[in-house]
């Protein structure tokens, strides 16, 4: 479903960032792509949406990404941006929701239905018609990834998706990521949630692979986690959560 083939790549003037990527993902698994600040994950999922131009070959669903194929591309993936105000463009919730799918052929009607459906399924339909600059951070955050289900991809890229949600709304997404079937990737510092919603983990540091394998056997090898400036998932941590004393 979607292969780097020895991916380089570096901004102009600076170190590189992805350093030989060798990977594959299978079409229907969901792989939790982990690293710290800097290994190169965003890169990674900018490259196969041909937002950057990169040494080497990215196949999606066995078409190369390139210039001449972003449109076919570009349909088949979606991609949920770490920053929800670089997605959310269009006046309100539904205008985004109805401008990808009616871009690529489906009727107005067919459009707004899908994304009442998909705002009801995240338990968010109040947000309809709101203005993209009148909700909050974590409300945006909901409906960008509202706006990516609704276009119905094959192949969806999540570059911290849990960023500014709260416990109620971080439960319903990884509730709606666990009943997608869809092929995911899912990059992101929240390893408790890959640790629920993803059946493998890469982890990258310095833009190579230096771990790939099954989730619940990368997670809980601390050693490795150290290694490469990542500490083990709360859950497997054994450590309390102790509530913080409020002075009178």
């Amino acid at each position: 479903m979607l292969e780097f083939k020895n991916v380089h790549f570096a901004y102009p003037g600076g170190e590189p960032v992805l350093n030989g990527i060798d990977l594959k993902l299978a079409e229907g698994e969901h792989v939790g792509l982990i690293g710290a600040n800097g290994a190169g994950k965003s890169t990674l999922m900018k490259a196969a949406l041909g937002l950057i131009y990169v040494e080497g070959d990215i196949l999606v669903d066995d078409t190369k990404v390139s210039r001449d194929t972003l449109s076919e591309i570009r349909s088949k993936l979606g991609f949920v941006l770490q920053d929800s105000d670089s997605q959310m463009f269009m006046p309100t919730v539904l205008d985004d929701m109805i401008f990808g799918p009616m871009n690529y052929g489906m009727s107005k009607d067919e459009a707004v239905a899908l994304a009442e459906e998909t705002l009801e399924k995240l338990g968010i339909s109040h947000l309809r018609d709101r203005h993209n600059h009148r909700i909050s951070g974590g409300e945006k955050r909901m409906a960008a990834i509202a706006t990516i289900l609704a276009m119905k991809p094959k192949l969806m890229l999540m570059d911290e998706p849990s960023t500014a949600l709260d416990p109620c709304n971080r439960r319903k997404l990884i509730t709606t990521l666990n009943e997608l079937p869809v092929t995911k990737i899912i990059a992101s510092h929240d390893l408790d949630m890959i640790l629920e919603t993803c059946d493998r983990v890469v982890l990258i540091d310095n833009g190579k692979v230096v771990a790939d394998g099954e989730t619940l056997t990368i997670l809980s090898n601390k050693k490795l986690l150290e290694e490469h400036r990542l500490e083990l998932p709360y859950c497997l941590a054994g450590i309390p959560m102790k509530p913080k004393r409020i002075s009178k």
